[in-house]
């Protein structure tokens, strides 16, 4: 019964003019044609053999319907129709050309244009005819998804968004349309044009947590943390339980220093409930950078003996005893952070730190190889291991881990500026050079490693005008470090300028921690000026720190 009234319809297509497709433009008056009766039966026995999908017996009855009626873009679709069903491309597109020559607005040619492109994976000439097909049905769902379909295939995301927008002019303004343009540009991190449609959302739906911490996040990639912070705040108020929202919050007021606004936040959320380890972390975190260390404790003792706690909690408490300086009380915390997450760094690293402040650089060298057996690529751990290693003369070990630090992390400036110190130490000048080559080529404006080469150069004499240079970047960066006016006090010495090179030593003597090797510099100062009492001064305060230097004592001999 299906297929006898389809035929029937086809018929009454046939009868008004062989279109056998929705016709949205209106033809001319004067496109009126006598209708053959003949290319109409053959037409529908063709239609009856396609529905058996008979496709060869079915073009060869279209075929006879064309010689009858040769102005029917109806039957020249057909005959494309059937080809495309056997796979037949060339003779398909061939007919199709000769329909759209009948008719060039029957939005049926262009379906199977943009079916037959589509397959021959001719995108753009599917494009366009799907295109067109649209411009005569704009409400036709099937020709939009194969253009989404294309325009995403080939990132045509402008192209994309447009066909988002017609259908807002088609169907008035959809949220779930809004959102798709919105993602659009998103993906595209046009993230302006992206906030401009979550807000048209907004203007729909003002109860979607969803959209406001949509834009939120868009607010923050934009840099605009103000407004971040305002739509996490709506989208919390929608949805006060989301307890990703009041994370994103906080990092947010963490990373612009508003701790109060992160005690505010979580207060209320502990206040509900006191299990909450996430909120009391959070504020013991605020009050910790509020050096509120009372209000820290008061927080995370009652979490401190629990040995399923979050390891946030013994990192905060041992930072504190840490600066405290009760060292045992440290090590135990860290040492928890260590057996608890064997791969949180910051356990290992804060356990050396404690060991190192206690004047036991063995016990923090193995501490930091602790790391490193569990972390094997975490540079930072390596290098601090070399520094242990180097505080005990170590020095064969401390390269290697100094090596291995530079290996996994080429910038860290722990390695970069320690290597060459001990190279330089065992007479391998070499070496030294090379690995502060190598390091200034990295970081060529980093203000240590300039020191550092440049006073290595004026002990030994060697390109003064360079380690001038190096020292002269060094102190733009850091005018008031007072080994810094040292290295450019010492390199006026090795030149010969006394005068300018008392005037950095003694701005170095102003500004910082006085050192034996400044005052000896003065004194050596001292002695070029034909000064010999203020010389002697100067020689017996550096003897004062360091008694047993045998150098500084000859020079002072000298001058009696």
């Amino acid at each position: 019964m299906k297929k006898i009234l389809l035929l029937i319809v086809a018929a009454a297509f046939l009868f008004s003019g062989c279109a056998a497709s929705r016709q949205i433009k209106e033809k001319p008056k004067n496109s009126e044609k006598k209708i053959s009766f003949k290319a109409r039966d053959y037409y529908l026995k063709g239609l009856y053999l396609q529905m058996e999908e008979r496709y060869s017996d079915a073009l060869v009855q279209f075929h006879k319907a064309e010689l009858f009626d040769t102005t029917s873009a109806t039957i020249y679709n057909s005959l494309a129709e059937n080809y495309l069903k056997l796979g037949e491309l060339e003779p398909a597109l061939h007919h199709l050309k000769q329909a759209l020559k009948r008719d060039r607005h029957n939005v049926e040619t262009y379906r199977l244009l943009g079916e037959l492109y589509f397959r021959d994976q001719k995108d753009r000439e599917a494009i366009e005819a799907y295109k067109a097909l649209l411009q005569l049905d704009p409400y036709d769902e099937q020709a939009r998804n194969f253009l989404f379909f294309l325009y995403e295939k080939n990132k045509m995301v402008e192209e994309k968004a447009n066909l988002y927008r017609n259908m807002l002019t088609l169907y008035g303004k959809s949220k779930s349309v809004l959102k798709k343009i919105a993602d659009i540009y998103t993906r595209r991190q046009d993230y302006k044009n992206a906030v401009r449609y979550l807000n048209e959302i907004t203007k729909i739906d003002s109860s979607d947590a969803q959209i406001y911490a949509y834009r939120a996040q868009l607010y923050e990639v934009l840099g605009q943390a103000d407004s971040a912070m305002i739509s996490f705040k709506k989208a919390i108020r929608l949805d006060p339980g989301n307890k990703d929202y009041l994370n994103r919050l906080a990092t947010l007021y963490r990373g612009n220093r508003r701790y109060e606004d992160i005690i505010s936040l979580f207060t209320p959320v502990l206040d509900k409930d006191s299990t909450d380890v996430v909120a009391r972390l959070s504020l013991a975190e605020a009050q910790y950078l509020l050096e509120n260390t009372t209000a820290v404790k008061r927080l995370l003792q009652p979490l401190a003996e629990d040995s399923t706690t979050s390891w946030g909690v013994y990192d905060l408490l041992g930072r504190i005893a840490l600066e405290e300086k009760d060292y045992e009380v440290a090590v135990r915390y860290f040492r928890r952070i260590t057996r608890l997450e064997p791969k949180n760094r910051f356990g290992w690293l804060f356990l050396g730190f404690a060991y190192a402040d206690m004047k036991k650089p063995a016990a923090a060298a193995e501490a930091y190889a602790g790391g490193t057996r569990v972390l094997p690529e975490d540079g930072g751990l390596w290098s601090w291991l070399g520094v242990a290693l180097q505080q005990q003369n170590k020095n064969k070990e401390a390269i290697a881990a100094f090596l291995k630090a530079i290996e996994y992390d080429p910038d860290n400036i722990n390695a970069l500026s320690s290597l060459p110190v001990i190279y330089e130490g065992q007479g391998d000048f070499k070496s030294s050079d090379s690995i502060y080559a190598v390091a200034l080529k990295r970081l060529p404006d980093n203000a240590l490693l300039l020191n550092n080469f440049a006073y290595s150069l004026s002990e030994r004499n060697l390109r003064l005008k360079e380690a001038e240079e190096m020292a002269r970047k060094a102190l733009k960066k850091e005018p008031d470090n007072s080994s810094y006016l040292d290295t450019m006090g010492w390199i006026y010495f090795k030149m010969g300028d006394y005068k300018q090179a008392e005037k950095y030593i003694l701005r170095a003597l102003e500004k910082g921690d006085v050192s034996a090797v400044v005052l000896e510099h003065m004194g050596d100062i001292y002695v070029k000026l034909n000064m010999p009492q203020k010389a002697r001064d100067y020689y017996k305060k550096a003897l004062e720190l360091d008694p047993d230097n045998k150098q500084v004592r000859d020079k002072l001999a000298n001058q009696d």
